[in-house]
Parts: structure tokens; C-alpha cells; sequence
């Protein structure tokens, strides 16, 4: 936004040095891009921030420089004299789209002068006018561009004369169509807010007039219209369409919803001043029901102290706020109550307030205090402990990904990933309109994606965050991989990545990651394959999956050769109990293989957990080490084998005891699983 530093200068009573204007701005976060001297004048560029909606106007920033200065601004008063009632009459039927519409006639204005030329506006208005940017058009348009540039309430006028019956402010029908200001015709969407009459659309509500409606040169009567548009009804949708104005970028922000009144009151007297005419009264309709709502916040003030380092009293923190409009509704010893000002959309916590007093305090002012680390020990947060495992993924030959959060919802209902789905209002593309419900439809783009291009191994990985909603929108972190490999042997490479390979993988992210009472069962997600996948649990909790991708899936998304996927719930990862450091046996250990037939139906998982609850105290390991069919066994069979590793710490272990444990084994595999031990 530019501005002319003596139009701040008006709205501050005084006159301010340009770079300690410039370094000020940028201090209480509104950066300035850039500063150009005029002649006897400087236009000041400042980049906002979306969040600062409250200084998009010379009265907004001068707001902000007021209050770091702690000083009053100016006040300005509007002499309007009014006659009688509007005859216009407007119907609001999108009451939560637009909870404030405020509206005055004006009648017998001209706004040509004996010539017949338009009439010329005080060079200051204009100059100001065209430091900002905005092109002047007509003496009436450019008092409503002038308003909004000076208090920050975007304005329009209808020509009353061209209005056709009541006006409506309701939603588009679909493919409902309307010419604009700049000639463009568009077809609307049913979430496109209008200001229509009984004819049809006269305004794309909070974004651009329709040509149909607008003032001229010829009109002598208006209707001055100043609303409140709630920003997701405007929000995204000018760039829809290819458009941008000055009273999108205003709306989509936020503006302040008591401010229509007086921005009705000093267009009406300016325009009366300048072109002639008389107003009818302020008509306003009004739903107080969706109004935003001004938060209340509790500030603790040793929550602030603590947070900036700082000892202000309770007095201090209150002079500061006082200037900020921000009103105090009671006071404890220790904390404050406070009510945020109609135009602060982004104050709702007191962290926010925080940081308000931090800005206006000075951070060069805020106190400084050496670190002393030398000696400090420090627990690994979640952070580090991603970064370490994704080193360790890194060096398992895996890269790493960074996809976007959204992705196209066609392609997560093909992949049935769309349960409690969060569509995206205003998507930056049209394939990027939801937030994803897991990491897979990222890394199958990827896949597909390398594919195409001729590449037959691909392993990859992504840690990031998946959305869903229910009763409240739910956001999880998660650590997702995909293993491509269909590449050809060759002298250095034997085989192939199986399921054996991804087994050991995710077993060794669990060890790594420190995750105590691993074990696994069969799979039940849609997206691996029923017989070749796993769940994992830890503590008979849920943590992740891991298995060759579906055949179902293969076909949903056009794509003929198998992979392998596996993913973590991050966090499960790192909440395991602290490690213990343990002294090695100094005693030796014995090993025993055991082969079992057992049915092919039985569950290896099951039987696993069976030997190692037979084995006794003394067992430190358990490896299935083969699995065999055919020969000798018959069709419905299978050989497990397992070697079994026993260590104590007290002393070695003769041959009774483990001839004990293993007849044991033996027996419990008979009882529970038919096992028959191979010879």
C-alpha cells in the first residue's frame, strides 16, 4: 500500500523526519518496501502483512504511530445536514455474508461543471489518490476511492436512476452472469455474494460495480452503499476470476465492522461540498448475530514479563494498550481484562497481546540476557528426534519429499482416503482443493511421476501433516515411505526389495526410534494388500502400517507394477519410556533352532508371541529365520523356523534348564497351534 507521508502527518497532528518514519514503521511490523521523494512530498510503499487488514488506510497507520508515539490523533468531524428518508428500499437475504448494510441518498448533484467537463476535486485529494495508485474516474467515484484510502472502508455508487426495484444483497444464482466496471463479463458461482434489483446483478459484492449501475458523468442521484462483507464470503474469490481491486483486498482482510457509519458521513459531506445535492438520512441493516465478536482476553502480566524479560507494572501495560483502542474491562493484581477493538481481527489470544506490547515497548528496548549453555544439559526435543531419523531413513538410501498439504480430492476418493475430508474454500489450483487425509497421495504423485520419466527404483520418504475433521479439525503428524523397485540384477545387486526387506525396515524405525512392546498383526487397511502387509502396535496400540500397495489400488490409479509403502504416527514414535543403560553379561549364550509344521492358516504372528512367552526370563532374542513348503510337507502346511537366543546376567546357563524351555516351547506350540517340530 502507498501512502504520503503528509497525509499521515495530517491524521498525526505533527510533522514526523522520514527516516525515523521509515525505521519506526518497520520496528511495529509494517515493513516499507520502498520511499520516493515527490516535490515537496514522500510516498511511503509499506508491505503488509494479511493479517494487518487494520492498516489499509493513512488512518490505520497513523493509528500504529500513534500509539508507539502515545499520542492522540487528530479527530475530524463531518458537518452533513440530512432531509427526510431514503426511498430506496434493500432486502438483505445473505444476513451472514453481510451483517451491516448502511446506506443514504443523494440527490441534485452535479458532477460536470458550466463546460460540461467533470468537475475537479481539491489537488490534494487527487495527488493522494495518485501516490496510492488508484485511477482517477469520475468526481464521485474518486470521493468513495478517496474514503477508503483515508479511513479504509470500501464505498460504492449506484446510480439510483438505473436501479430497477429493490435491491437485494443475496448469492448468485449459478452461472448467473454480470458485466463489470471494466467491461468484463463473468459467470458467477452460487458462492458469489451480489447486490442486485429486480433486473439482476449491479455489484459483485465486495469486489466491483456493474457497468449497468454506474455513475456518470450525467448522474444527479446516488445511493451511497457502505457494508460489511464477513472476509470467507469474499476471500478468493476476485482471483477466481482474474481480478484484484482495492476493495477485494480490503474486504478479503477484514475491515472494521463500526466503521460504515462514519465513512457514509464524510463521503456524503464531501461529496456535498464539492459537486452540490442534498442526503437523506443513514439507513442500516443490521444482524447482530453474525457480527464477528470482540474477543475477551485475560493478560497475565507475569506471563508477560516472563515472555519478554521485562518488569512492567500493571499501569504501564495499561498506558500501552490504551493506545492501542484496546479497552481494559477489569483489573487483578496480577492479570488484566481486556476487550479487543472492532477492527483487531487478528488479537484473540494473549500471546497475541504479547507481542502488541513488545512492538510498542520497542524490541530494541526489551532487555538482553547472555545465554550460558556451557554446562546445561538439554533433552532432545520431537524436532531433533525427526531429524535424527530421517538421517537414519537418509541412510538407508532413502530421499526425502516435501509435498504439498493439498491435494486434489478426485484422487483421494479414488484411493478411499476421503473420510472426513477438509475442502479447501479458495484453492490456489483446481487439482489442489482439499487438505490431505494421509501421505500416500503425495507419494504416489511422486511415484507416478518419476515413472513416467523411465526411473525403475525409487525410494523415498515424508514426515508432515494430515488433516481430517469430525466434531473439530483434527491435524496428526506422520512419517510415510515408498519403496519402488523393479529395477534389473546385475553383478552387484542380487535381489530385490520385498516384503522381508520393508519388515526389517520398519522394525529397525522402531528400534531406532526407541518404541518399547513392538508387535504386529494382519493388516486392515484399504490401501496394502491383504496378504502381504502388517499392522504395527505398540503396547497394543496402533503406530503404523507397512505392506505391498493393493492390487485395487495399482488399478485405480493406472499404474501396472507393484511398490511397497509403510507409515508411522510420528509422535508414537517418541514417547517411548527412557532408555536404560544395562552392563553386558559377561556369561555366555546359548542358541537353539527350532522348526515347526504347522498349518498354513497359522498365524506366525501368534505363535511368535507363544514361543517367547515359553521361553522364559532369560531370552533375549527370537529370529524366524526361514519358511518353507512343498516337499515333504503336505499342500495345507508350512515350516517356521526360529532361532532362540538365551543370556543371563547371573551366570551360564546350563543345558537342563534349556532343554527345559524348549520342551516347554514344544509342548505349549502342540496344544495351542497342532505345531509338530521337524526333524
Amino acid at each position: 500500500m502507498k501512502i504520503l507521508k503528509s497525509h499521515l502527518e495530517e491524521k498525526l497532528g505533527k510533522k514526523k523526519n522520514i527516516d525515523v518514519l521509515g525505521d519506526q514503521l518497520t520496528m511495529l511490523g509494517l515493513e516499507v518496501d520502498s520511499i520516493a521523494k515527490l516535490q515537496n512530498d514522500y510516498c511511503i510503499d509499506i508491505d503488509l502483512t494479511p493479517n494487518r487488514g487494520d492498516c489499509f488506510s493513512a488512518f490505520g497507520v497513523a493509528r500504529e504511530i500513534a500509539a508507539s508515539d502515545q499520542i492522540v490523533l487528530k479527530k475530524e468531524k463531518f458537518s452533513l445536514k440530512t432531509q427526510g428518508n431514503s426511498k430506496t428500499r434493500v432486502l438483505v437475504q445473505a444476513k451472514e455474508a453481510c451483517p451491516k448494510y448502511s446506506y443514504l441518498e443523494i440527490s441534485n448533484l452535479s458532477l460536470t461543471n458550466s463546460k460540461g467537463k467533470a468537475k475537479e476535486l481539491p489537488k490534494q485529494i487527487n495527488s493522494r489518490l495518485e501516490s496510492a495508485g488508484i485511477n482517477l474516474i469520475n468526481p464521485v467515484v474518486d470521493i468513495l476511492n478517496y474514503v477508503m484510502l483515508d479511513i479504509g472502508q470500501p464505498m460504492h455508487a449506484f446510480d439510483k436512476n438505473r436501479i430497477s426495484g429493490d435491491i437485494k444483497v443475496r448469492f448468485a444464482k449459478n452461472s448467473e452472469k454480470i458485466k463489470l466496471l471494466d467491461d468484463q463479463k463473468i459467470s458467477l458461482s452460487k458462492d458469489c455474494l451480489l447486490i442486485a434489483d429486480a433486473k439482476g446483478p449491479i455489484a459483485f459484492a465486495g469486489i466491483m460495480g456493474s457497468k449497468d449501475s454506474s455513475v456518470e458523468l450525467d448522474t444527479s442521484e446516488v445511493v451511497l452503499e457502505s457494508a460489511f462483507f464477513a472476509p470467507k464470503f469474499i476471500r478468493g474469490k476476485a482471483r477466481i476470476f482474474g481480478i484484484q481491486t482495492d476493495a477485494s483486498q480490503r474486504f478479503e482482510r477484514g475491515v472494521d465492522f463500526n466503521l460504515q457509519l462514519k465513512a457514509l458521513e464524510m463521503a456524503s459531506s464531501l461529496i456535498i461540498k464539492y459537486l452540490g445535492g442534498s442526503c437523506t438520512k443513514v439507513k442500516e441493516i443490521i444482524s447482530n448475530k453474525y457480527l464477528p465478536k470482540q474477543k475477551k482476553i485475560n493478560l497475565s502480566i507475569n506471563f508477560l514479563n516472563e515472555k519478554l524479560g521485562t518488569q512492567l507494572s500493571i499501569n504501564k501495560v495499561k498506558q500501552v494498550l490504551k493506545h492501542l483502542d484496546i479497552q481494559i474491562l477489569a483489573v487483578k493484581p496480577d492479570s488484566i481484562k481486556l476487550l479487543t477493538p472492532s477492527h483487531r481481527f487478528d488479537l484473540e489470544i494473549q500471546e497475541d497481546l504479547v507481542e502488541e506490547i513488545a512492538r510498542l515497548v520497542g524490541y530494541d528496548n526489551l532487555p538482553t540476557r547472555e545465554l550460558k549453555s556451557s554446562q546445561q544439559k538439554f533433552s532432545k526435543t520431537d524436532y531433533s528426534k525427526v531429524l535424527e531419523l530421517k538421517k537414519f531413513l537418509t541412510n538407508k538410501n532413502f530421499q526425502e519429499v516435501i509435498n504439498y498439504s493439498f491435494v486434489d480430492d478426485d484422487l483421494q476418493n479414488k484411493l478411499e482416503l476421503s473420510k472426513n475430508i477438509i475442502k479447501i474454500q479458495n484453492p490456489i489450483t483446481e487439482n489442489l482443493n482439499s487438505m490431505r487425509t494421509s501421505l500416500f497421495s503425495g507419494l504416489i504423485t511422486n511415484l507416478i511421476s518419476n515413472a513416467k520419466r523411465g526411473n525403475d527404483y525409487l525410494k523415498i520418504f515424508e514426515e508432515g501433516k494430515v488433516f481430517s475433521r469430525s466434531n473439530t479439525i483434527k491435524e496428526s503428524s506422520y512419517l510415510a515411505g515408498l519403496i519402488f523397485d523393479q529395477e534389473k540384477k546385475s553383478w552387484n545387486r542380487s535381489n530385490s526389495f520385498d516384503f522381508y526387506s520393508l519388515k526389517e525396515l520398519v522394525l529397525n524405525i522402531a528400534k531406532f526410534s526407541n518404541v518399547e512392546d513392538v508387535s504386529l498383526e494382519k493388516s486392515d487397511s484399504n490401501l496394502l494388500h491383504p496378504k502381504i502387509s502388517a499392522d504395527i502396535f505398540k503396547a497394543n496400540k496402533k503406530i503404523g502400517c507397512f505392506g505391498k500397495v493393493h492390487p485395487l489400488i495399482l488399478k485405480k490409479i493406472n499404474f501396472k507394477k507393484a511398490f511397497f509403502y509403510f507409515e508411522f504416527e510420528t509422535n508414537e514414535l517418541f514417547n517411548s519410556k527412557k532408555l536404560k543403560l544395562v552392563e553386558p553379561s559377561k556369561f555366555p549364550s546359548t542358541q537353539r533352532d527350532l522348526a515347526f509344521i504347522v498349518s498354513e492358516h497359522t498365524d506366525y504372528i501368534k505363535l511368535f508371541e507363544e514361543i517367547s512367552k515359553c521361553a522364559g526370563k532369560d531370552l533375549i532374542d527370537i529370529k524366524l529365520f526361514d519358511l518353507f513348503k512343498g516337499g515333504e510337507l503336505q499342500k495345507n502346511q508350512k515350516s517356521l523356523a526360529f532361532r532362540l537366543t538365551w543370556q543371563s546376567n547371573k551366570g551360564t546357563l546350563e543345558d537342563n534348564y534349556i532343554d527345559s524351555a524348549v520342551e516347554k516351547i514344544i509342548k505349549s506350540s502342540k496344544t495351542k497351534f497342532g505345531a509338530k517340530l521337524r526333524s
